[in-house]
């Protein structure tokens, strides 16, 4: 799974509170992807950690 497949699964439902749980469903717990993920911040929606991974591809750091 890439970290652009990952936004667009999360996208569809924004408003939905972000969790570790539902990050390593959804990558199966694939070592190269979770590498890649940044820290889920405290209190971030889906859509909101969406966008940070969207960032974090195209290398762009808040």
């Amino acid at each position: 799974m890439r970290l652009t497949d990952l936004a667009d699964v999360l996208s569809e439902q924004p408003e939905e509170l972000m969790g570790l749980g539902l990050l390593l469903a959804l990558t199966a717990g694939e070592p190269a992807v979770l590498r890649q993920v940044p820290a889920i911040p405290p209190g971030a929606t889906r859509g909101e950690f969406a966008l940070l991974l969207r960032l974090n591809v195209l290398e762009v750091h808040p």
